[in-house]
């Protein structure tokens, strides 16, 4: 479904009787999700670097496994405790992220699982979400900035017609800062539910900025 919102910005007079014609327009697409998206990690907290990484490393192994999840890059850190000026090294803090890819919950149930068995990993994971293939995303993209080209010329045209002006494009500007919006998602949060979302449309959006010359 497109939508168009217009905007006649203004009329300036130019030095040969003639004037200069500002149009705003946004056109938009809104795109129905195909599929849904996980991010998450897993943090593993032991006394020394080796046995933290002895922890994680088999973890990692397991959801690399999975053709839906990519990912696995892992930091290790150390953890201290200040007190009186002094540093105690606590121990180390591993934490691995993946990113998971499914059309239905169900192809991730043995992740979860693998979730539940866990008593050592402290799991943190963002809500799942439905989401657009970022193909799909840049082919509508690509589509409505050739649809905001096109308009330039059947603007004038129908001023033209309507007997309003004679304009001809001077210059078109198209803004490509223009973004897929989702709803907002969560912060991190420990052992969430993995239910399914709601699903709800991407809208893809571009504004085009157009100045003719009017006689």
């Amino acid at each position: 479904m497109h939508f168009s919102k217009l905007l006649l910005l203004g009329l300036f007079a130019t030095a040969s009787f003639g004037y200069e014609l500002k149009v705003n327009k946004t056109f938009e697409e809104n795109l129905e999700s195909d599929r849904m998206e996980l991010h998450f990690s897993f943090i593993a907290k032991k006394k020394s670097a080796k046995e933290t990484k002895e922890l994680l490393h088999p973890a990692i192994a397991i959801i690399k496994q999975h053709p839906q999840c990519k990912g696995g890059g892992y930091t290790l850190s150390p953890e201290y405790n200040y007190k009186s000026s002094k540093r105690e090294l606590l121990g180390f803090v591993g934490r691995a992220n993946f990113e998971c890819s499914f059309k239905e919950v169900e192809e991730i149930d043995d992740i979860t699982t693998f979730f539940d068995t866990q008593t050592e990993l402290e799991l943190q994971q963002a809500p799942i979400r439905w989401v657009v293939d970022k193909e799909n995303i840049k082919i509508a993209k690509t589509s409505l900035e050739l649809k905001a080209l096109r308009y330039a010329k059947e603007y004038a045209q129908i001023l033209k017609k309507e007997n309003i002006a004679q304009c001809h494009e001077k210059k078109v500007e198209i803004h490509t800062s223009s973004f897929a919006t989702h709803e907002p998602q969560a912060m991190l949060m420990a052992k969430s539910s993995m239910e399914t979302p709601t699903k709800e449309p991407t809208r893809v959006s571009i504004n085009a900025t157009y100045d003719f010359e009017c006689q």
